[in-house]
């Protein structure tokens, strides 16, 4: 295998990063740059350039390369390094002066933008099928109870209920059918935007021009208007959402403890807490990892409280309230971590928010995003029904329309994909912690 390049003067520190990263991700291949290029029909001195830092790739061939390198050992790319390398990318390409570079991240941003605009539809379309079937099913009640009590008898008291029930599901799904196309219309809005934004920067005219995505805290853009995580725009436009799926990722880490994959809440640059549940063991462990997406890399963790101070195998299910653990972090945390509001007991009905690593095992465990409705309480813990996967164990749950945290999971049973949460109200008996209710 030929010797790779040096790398190229005045790189920025974004740039070298990348580059570094796609130098060792190619060194798996064991092959030189002119066979790499020639597999995949690449010119020999853009790969060389690329890996050089001297030009900044493509996303397509940063991803085309992570996957080539899976395949020569057998696997396939895992969400940390795929997470770590689109993060390195996407800072190289703020970090770039040249106009290619913006017309990259735009299209990059554009992308993202589709994907949340075909998310958001499907949902509609959901909603309005699930809509039209309860509003077919309230008409066919209401024929029933015109009918008169003489030929129901008794079954008329549950036909009425029925009704009732069924009336109050309506109003529910007509509401968030309005939120939903809400939200579909901005997401419409957001890739038009950056439609234009594009079109200007190939007609030269947007140098300018302020992406969308990667605007100062508290500015707008196109009406858009929101705080930055992660350099992200999380939206809170009338009739919208609350809370979106990057701030629900922005403020959950992945941790492993004995080889099993669970989730956690980043309060801040040197805490997470995590249910009990998803450290695997009723024997405290001294030790776990945080995972950090961002530059594939693990942060050693130990605990140093959990809830109830004293835990058994026998005394832990009577308990009064759920098992809690707070893991102090051996370094702060990398990127930003959002500002939280615990909400109190969210009503029967709510729709709630998780964004963690999830999967049917380890091995496909990957990002995952899912909407919970809370069906009641039970104690101390609150039932919820949903898109539940293995993994989701300590994965923090938002309420959609306030944005409140509201709970942590706790339990799951994946074959009626029915969970219990440990309410976020328990995060106040940690004396570890500065959480105050609203």
């Amino acid at each position: 295998m030929g010797e790779l390049l040096p790398f190229g003067d005045g790189l920025s520190p974004e740039t070298r990063a990348l580059a570094q990263a796609l130098r060792e991700l190619f060194a798996g291949l064991g092959i030189s740059e002119r066979r790499y290029a020639a597999r995949r029909s690449y010119d020999s001195s853009t790969v060389s350039r690329y890996l050089s830092g001297q030009r900044m790739p493509s996303w397509e061939f940063v991803l085309n390369l992570l996957h080539d390198v899976a395949e020569e050992r057998g696997t396939v790319p895992t969400a940390e390094t795929t997470e770590m390398l689109r993060a390195r990318h996407t800072a190289a390409l703020k970090a770039g002066k040249s106009p290619t570079h913006k017309v990259q991240l735009l299209e990059q941003q554009l992308a993202v933008a589709d994907q949340q605009a075909r998310k958001v539809a499907a949902r509609e379309r959901w909603l309005e099928d699930t809509l039209r079937d309860r509003e077919h099913r309230i008409r066919d009640l209401q024929m029933q109870l015109q009918a008169g009590p003489g030929p129901l008898g008794p079954e008329a008291g549950a036909l009425g209920d029925d009704h009732v029930e069924l009336r109050a599901e309506i109003e529910q799904l007509k509401q968030e059918l309005a939120r939903a196309r809400a939200l579909h219309r901005q997401a419409e809005e957001r890739c038009e935007e950056l439609e234009r934004q594009l079109a200007e920067a190939d007609r030269g005219e947007g140098e300018g021009a302020k992406p969308v995505g990667v605007v100062p805290e508290g500015d707008s853009v196109a009406g858009w208007t929101g705080t930055v995580i992660h350099g992200d725009v999380h939206v809170t436009t009338a009739g919208g959402w609350n809370v979106d799926e990057e701030l629900v990722a922005s403020a959950t880490v992945s941790i492993l403890t004995q080889g099993v994959l669970s989730n956690g809440l980043l309060v801040d640059r040197t805490t997470v807490v995590t249910s009990w549940a998803s450290l695997s063991s009723v024997v405290m462990p001294a030790e776990a990892e945080v995972l950090d997406r961002w530059h594939g890399t693990r942060v050693p963790a130990r605990v140093v409280e959990r809830l109830p101070p004293e835990m058994g195998p026998v005394a832990d299910s009577s308990r009064p309230y759920p098992g809690l653990a707070v893991l102090r972090l051996s370094r702060p945390w990398t990127a930003p971590t959002p500002a939280l509001r615990l909400g109190r007991q969210p009503l029967p009905g709510s729709q709630l928010l998780v964004n963690a690593s999830g999967g049917r095992d380890a091995e496909t465990a990957g990002p995952y995003s899912c909407l919970l409705e809370v069906k009641g309480r039970t104690g101390s813990w609150l039932r919820v029904e949903g898109e539940l996967v293995r993994g989701l164990w300590g994965a923090p749950a938002f309420n959609v329309a306030t944005g409140e945290l509201v709970g942590m999971v706790s339990s799951l049973n994946m074959t009626t994909q029915k969970g219990l949460l440990a309410p976020a109200e328990a995060l106040l008996d940690l004396t570890t912690l500065n959480f105050t209710t609203p």
